[in-house]
């Protein structure tokens, strides 16, 4: 069903169309002068010296775990309110996902949680900034820095974050960005790893490329080399982004400042006008220490409604042909993640609190009129809910 007003679209000017066509008439259609310049705006962002990209963020997820030297039998503390993705990755790599609760006001994972779960067997952190919030992520990374653990920042929703003055992605020895067709700024489909360390980079360069040692983008070494086998220095991947996705994520990193500033703009008409309801709790942050960069609008119903009530609403939403989703599902409580992990976890809060989250619909281009078509139609549903069970 085509909604009227979606979940979420891309917002794509005649800019992206015009450096895409630039790219498909280009000489290189992979690894070539729009993968380098999207890199280094991503890295430049993050302050970062190292933008290595992806043909999507699992992708680069799942490299960046080879690249810390994750393998079979060891622990990965993942948080469990998030995509099932990074969890899908770390059970690729014959490592075993050890799930952290989120903290009840930011959604991102609990400081404390995480530093009870670390074992002699743990050999990274992954921590996320959910729907754009970095609040947290300096007790997460003084919990890593204290028990010599490796950090990887999942920063995917988080392009643009700021946290006392410090960018989403600086806090890990190397972070990873999403540039797929729903985030802020999108590359249609794409991930980014930033980090300082000149080693993991050149690693995870020759991984998405089958594992070659020479990376044309940086070196002109393979120009003297005819044999495969003085090359191929391990088996990788093919992981490598077009230059027609650079080339749209490169431009989009130049508007971000507008992008940012739209999307902003949408989050305080949501929170205008449901504020008051006090059956709603709106996203929360310390604008004092962070600057959102929004990667949705995520509202939390209070406890007087249920998960089926919930449930009820969104379908509801859908009927009136409004996009809504129950962001974000505890991730091992997912029934294909259970039968792969036989590890009992307790994760309270995201269990509770996840029975409740609603996202709205949430896109650069949203009208203060949609706005309102969505905020009046979710009161609706809500009324509705209530009197029903009633």
């Amino acid at each position: 069903m085509s909604t009227k007003i979606p979940l979420s679209c891309a917002d794509i000017t005649d800019s992206e169309i015009h450096a895409a066509s630039d790219a498909l008439r280009g000489e290189t259609h992979s690894l070539g002068p729009w993968t380098r310049r999207f890199e280094t705006a991503v890295a430049s962002q993050a302050n970062g010296s190292f933008g290595i990209a992806f043909s999507s963020a699992q992708s680069a997820m799942q490299t960046a775990l080879e690249a810390l030297g994750v393998k079979k039998g060891d622990e990965v503390i993942v948080p469990t309110f998030d995509s099932p993705s990074t969890t899908a990755c770390v059970i690729r790599l014959g490592a075993i996902p050890i799930f952290a609760d989120c903290d009840a006001r930011s959604l991102n994972c609990d400081a404390d949680d995480v530093a009870s779960k670390i074992t002699s067997k743990t050999k990274v952190i992954v921590t996320s900034h959910v729907f754009g919030n970095p609040t947290g992520i300096e007790a997460i990374a003084k919990v890593a820095m204290k028990n010599e653990i490796h950090l990887l920042e999942d920063a995917g929703q988080a392009i643009g974050s700021v946290v006392n003055a410090r960018p989403a992605g600086s806090f890990g020895r190397v972070a990873v960005f999403a540039f797929h067709s729903t985030t802020q700024l999108t590359s249609l489909e794409g991930g980014v790893i930033v980090t300082d360390d000149d080693r993991l980079a050149s690693s995870c360069q020759s991984q998405r490329n089958h594992g070659l040692s020479s990376d044309p983008l940086h070196s002109s070494e393979e120009l003297h080399q005819v044999r495969t086998d003085e090359r191929l220095v391990s088996l990788g991947h093919s992981f490598r982004l077009s230059e027609v996705h650079a080339a749209i994520g490169a431009t989009q990193m130049k508007r971000m400042d507008g992008i940012l500033e739209r999307r902003s703009r949408v989050a305080d008409w949501y929170t205008q006008k449901l504020g008051g309801n006090g059956d709603v709790m709106c996203p929360t942050f310390d604008p004092d220490q962070v600057r959102m960069s929004w990667d949705g609008y995520v509202i939390r119903l209070s406890d007087k409604y249920d998960q089926d009530d919930r449930d009820h609403i969104i379908r509801g939403l859908h009927r009136h042909e409004i996009g809504a989703a129950d962001y974000f599902r505890p991730v091992h409580t997912l029934p294909p993640v259970k039968k792969a992990v036989k590890v009992e976890t307790q994760c309270p809060v995201a269990e509770s609190i996840s029975s409740r989250t609603l996202a709205l619909p949430f896109f650069t281009s949203m009208t203060i009129r949609e706005v309102d078509i969505v905020c009046q139609t979710l009161e609706l549903m809500m009324t509705r809910s209530t009197f029903a069970e009633g």
